[in-house]
């Protein structure tokens, strides 16, 4: 008789980049065991190899590399590195995955990454982590921050000589080492297994492969990186040239029918804006191109980078695809033939230095072993079917499988971001319950008497800060600070060998205080908050990052000498303020287990039955009279076209099912107080007034669509102009006749110019909505003449909608392109009794006047009625597109500036997108139930010098303040701790100064303000 297991709640995640690390962290934090499998010897995947990140140009490194340190050092997280999936056999809660280890010929228990053995090894080689740009040994680290940080010895290459096993000094050296067969019980599988580049040698008019100054824009990325072949410098590979005249190549891979590539990447656009500025930047002469079809800056910020590009960085657009590349065989120049299609001419880009091809993503490799052995179904893209493409996106067919990122088609990091995090949500649903939470480590203790043993550790940044500072100068010069203790610097202090050096030296040299001056604390400080209390000091005497990344190097780069002393200055000024720092009080809070759900569309509904099924009360709130928000009045979805009234009773039967769900329909919340974990919450339904006590708030409140005004494309004047979402209602009662010709207005509200009604920012569905809409005509009258007139670029954003888009055009609809600066004109002939659509068709370069029964506005989406007053309730705030503001648009994307409060309301998403997002909110609650540690650096007061007042009282946005009645002679304030946000209103207004705020203590802010601007005073 087969023994029957218990069922496991341990997590396998296949595939180690920015999806799987996020979703294992989430995991771990959670309590739960995860293996996190990558077929490389390192984690990070490709994210690793790129350098900066859009839409706000941050330095990769900067966000990955602690994560991966987070990884490494987190006690629930087993990474295995160079291992193959040989075989994944049971059912949900039962997985069996056995996996093959390759040997790396270096014992990871013992290698300390010092590179001595690197340093001897005589064999060189292409370096295939820098695409063959440049070289590495037969023994080697990928990058210099790499987690697992152990060398691995390419066998193929290896001589044997042994120089290594000689040199390394713990002896970590095992050439004779084998496979090793490993298999571990689980109950969850997450594939998350990341892209390949698409191989343009295919395409042999590009050249590549033949043509050396034709590269792809991977290879492009490792060229501008810090840590790449070049130390970051932009040349180009057939005589080291600095490239003056460079042309980007989109869509190689993409929407091609000729190789059966007909989808869109949805991030190769973006891609090549990022490199071109960040080209500008290094050739501020340069000439810069960008050949594209269409430009789909389909995300947040991202139409406004676009824009940016063109205006501010003056790079040149091209809407044509490229047709042939040749090359000069004397000077290597390349000749670029584009057919302009906005000039309908064809032209030729002469003397080119430089062509970089933006490839189309490909499923990776291991992801089709992983079809095979699951017996995966693959959709006509080939990359891992969804259960369902709206509702089940991240589920397959295959109970307690799930998909993150690229492995079921392109996306960009904060989509894979958010899916990662909704991953881990559903993952766990039908696990036991998680039992591995974490400890704190043991802090030894300093006296307030003990003289200051100050650590300063100064980091290069990967070069963006050493290319402008003198670091070395910066930190001789700090060391001979008579508190400053040790002194040194690092090519990235925040890659785990930084952070071990942080911490040997605490032990090594006794340090008692720390000093990082580095990149922005945004960013850094918890890093290095924990980095320090892992070695053993209070993260309490931590001052940093000093940030002479943004506020030196970046905004003094043409000044290195001024940026080098400033630098200097700062760091003085953070040494002054560590000597007086104190350890802050800690409160253990406990997690009131009820959510709040504010809004019942399909993204809250999701996060309420996600969190129901762990077996939390949720409460949800809707404004309206009834849950399901827009999906009330759709007729069909894309892409399934399947009916909206369908999905919303599925939806709304499960819903019923969870007795732990309460339900407030024609409510709204008009009070918060409270904190994280104990939120008391005002309601009012229909007058009547309500409190409830919730730990968690989601916030999911959906979007409202545009309203045009009247005469507006002729809405409202003339009979028939509609809207996208009028013209759908009509359809789904039935009210629609005559559809013979139908117009389809897009980016009505949408990316708007300046002086134009609207938004700036692109809608992201309204294409869709109206490639759906036309299929759905044709079903209705295969004969309907159907016109679509986009502004500049249809955006068929998501997958599958391209390949719709292209059925569309073969079924008959056609597509007319009109400038943004010259929108059709909409009017009514009463001879014929026909709308007159008259628009200029740039791919035709003619005047077209269209007789239409039907026009349609595909109108945009603007944030939801109300919004703005519900964040100022909440105390959360908004970006300048209206929308929720996420603490990193990036890596943070379902977190707000309060903590306890989440978002899936941050920006225009289709179904599939907005479920995902309300279960990583669903996820970040989950973490939470643990309960939280909260850090009291809040406002104390000073009951002597306290005169009763009450300004502090008023001015208080949290409500933190209360007057406080001690004697009939004597009132003061005091400050409820869980309550403050550590602002320092309070602190600044206060007329005599009785009060004062943890850990930024006036006599410490002082006292670096003044060894900053008093270099006599220092010491």
């Amino acid at each position: 008789m087969v023994e029957v297991k218990e069922s496991s709640n341990e997590i396998c995640i296949i595939g180690a980049g920015i999806g799987g690390m996020d979703c294992a962290l989430d995991l771990a934090e959670a309590g739960y065991k995860v293996h996190l499998l990558d077929v490389k010897q390192t984690i990070g995947g490709k994210y690793a190899q790129i350098y900066k990140i859009f839409p706000y140009d941050e330095c990769s490194a900067c966000v990955l590399t602690p994560k991966m340190c987070s990884i490494g050092n987190h006690p629930n997280i087993t990474i295995h590195t160079l291992v193959d999936v040989d075989e994944i056999s049971g059912v949900q809660g039962n997985f069996y995955v056995k996996l093959t280890r390759k040997p790396r010929y270096v014992d990871e228990d013992e290698c300390t990454g010092c590179q001595k053995c690197v340093q001897t090894c005589p064999v060189e080689m292409h370096s295939d982590y820098d695409i063959k740009l440049g070289t590495r040994t037969a023994i080697y680290l990928d990058f210099p921050q790499q987690i697992p940080l152990v060398t691995t010895i390419n066998k193929n290459h290896c001589i044997e000589c042994r120089m290594c096993e000689k040199v390394c000094p713990v002896g970590a050296i095992n050439l004779d080492q084998q496979p090793e067969q490993i298999e571990i019980h689980v109950g969850s599988v997450i594939i998350a297994t990341g892209f390949d580049e698409f191989d343009p040698s295919i395409k042999e008019e590009y050249g590549y492969g033949v043509y050396e100054n034709v590269i792809t824009s991977l290879t492009f990325e490792r060229f501008s990186h810090p840590t790449g072949p070049i130390d970051g410098e932009i040349i180009r590979p057939s005589d080291g040239k600095r490239p003056q005249r460079v042309v980007f190549v989109n869509c190689v891979g993409a929407r091609d029918e000729q190789i059966d590539h007909l989808y869109c990447n949805k991030v190769c656009c973006m891609f090549s804006m990022k490199n071109a500025r960040f080209l500008r930047m290094h050739e501020p002469n340069a000439e810069i191109y960008i050949c594209y079809i269409d430009i789909r800056a389909a995300g947040k910020r991202f139409e406004n980078y676009y824009r940016t590009t063109m205006e501010q960085y003056g790079v040149k657009f091209i809407r044509g695809r490229v047709s042939e590349i040749q090359e000069d065989p004397i000077t290597k120049d390349l000749a670029v033939m584009v057919e302009n299609t906005e000039t309908d001419e064809p032209l030729t880009l002469d003397e080119v230095d430089l062509v970089v091809l933006n490839c189309a993503f490909i499923p990776a490799a291991t992801s089709k072993k992983l079809i095979e052995m699951l017996d995966l179904q693959l959709g006509e893209d080939n990359f891992i079917e969804e259960a369902h493409p709206n509702i089940a996106s991240l589920e397959t067919k295959i109970p307690g499988v799930y998909l993150v990122g690229v492995s079921h088609g392109p996306r960009d990091g904060a989509d894979t971001i958010i899916e990662a995090k909704a991953a881990a949500s559903i993952a766990t649903t039908n696990l036991p319950l998680p039992s591995l939470f974490l400890t704190k480590p043991e802090i030894n203790d300093v006296s307030p008497t003990e003289k200051p043993r100050v650590g300063v550790f100064v980091c290069h940044c990967g070069g963006i800060i050493s290319s402008v500072i003198d670091v070395k100068n910066v930190t001789r010069k700090i060391s001979e600070h008579p508190n400053v203790a040790f002194a040194t610097d690092y090519l990235f202090m925040c890659s785990s060998p930084g952070q071990e050096l942080i911490k040997d030296k605490i032990r090594e040299h006794n340090l008692n205080r720390i000093v990082v001056a580095s990149c922005t604390p945004i960013v850094h400080e918890k890093t290095f908050r924990n980095c320090v209390e892992s070695g053993g000091l209070s993260r309490y005497y931590f001052t940093g990052p000093i940030n002479i990344r943004e506020q030196c190097a970046m905004v003094h780069h043409l000044n290195p000498e001024e940026a080098t002393e400033k630098a200097g200055d700062l760091i003085h000024g953070g040494v002054a303020r560590v000597c007086g720092l104190e350890v802050v009080p800690i409160m253990d809070i406990e997690v009131n287990p009820s959510v709040l759900i504010i809004g019942g569309g399909i993204s809250g509904i999701n996060a309420a039955i996600d969190l129901a099924r762990k077996n939390l009360d949720v409460i949800i709130v809707e404004r309206e009279h009834q849950l399901g928000g827009r999906l009330n009045r759709l007729y069909k979805v894309f892409p399934s076209r399947d009916l909206a009234a369908d999905l919303l009773y599925g939806k709304l039967e499960q819903l019923e099912h969870y007795k732990n769900i309460t339900i407030y329909t024609s409510t709204e919340v008009t009070n918060l107080e409270g904190y994280v974990g104990n939120f008391n919450v005002s309601l009012n339904r229909n007058g009547e007034l309500k409190d409830i006590l919730v730990g968690t708030i989601i916030v999911a409140v959906g979007t409202q669509v545009y309203q045009p005004e009247i005469g507006e494309h002729g809405y409202g004047k003339i009979k028939n102009v509609l809207t996208s979402l009028e013209f759908e209602e009509k359809l789904k009662a039935g009210q629609v006749n005559n559809l013979n010709n139908i117009a389809f207005i897009q980016c009505v509200g949408s990316r708007a110019y300046p002086g134009e009604r609207g938004n700036l920012h692109c809608s992201r569905v309204c294409c869709n909505v109206s490639v759906m809409l036309s299929e759905v005509i044709k079903e209705k009258n295969p004969s309907a003449n159907i016109f679509v007139l986009f502004k500049e670029h249809f955006r068929a954003f998501g997958r599958y909608m391209e390949e719709n888009f292209k059925r569309i055009q073969q079924n008959g609809v056609k597509f007319l392109r009109w400038d943004g600066k010259k929108a059709p004109e909409i009017i009514f002939d009463e001879e014929s009794g026909k709308i007159i659509v008259n628009a200029f068709d740039t791919f035709s370069q003619t005047t077209l006047a269209l007789p239409m029964d039907y026009v349609i506005l595909a109108v945009g989406q603007e944030s939801a009625a109300g919004l703005g007053k519900l964040c100022e309730t909440l105390g959360i705030t908004r970006s300048e597109d209206g929308f929720v503001e996420e603490l990193h648009l990036k890596f943070r994307p379902v977190e707000t500036r309060v903590p306890g409060i989440y978002t899936c309301a941050s920006f225009p998403k289709d179904i599939a997108d907005s479920i995902a997002a309300a279960r990583g909110c669903a996820s970040m609650v989950a973490i939470q139930q643990k309960g939280i540690e909260l850090e009291l650096i809040t406002a104390e007061v000073d009951e002597e010098l306290c005169i009763g007042c009450g300004l502090c009282e008023s001015l208080c946005p949290y409500g933190a303040i209360s007057m406080v009645e001690m004697n009939p002679q004597k009132i003061i304030s005091q400050t409820a701790d869980v309550q403050c946000q550590g602002c320092g209103m309070c602190v600044a207004s206060c007329p005599i100064g009785a009060r004062d705020l943890r850990w930024w203590r006036n006599e410490q802010i002082l006292a670096q303000i003044d060894n900053i601007l008093k270099k006599e005073s220092r010491g």
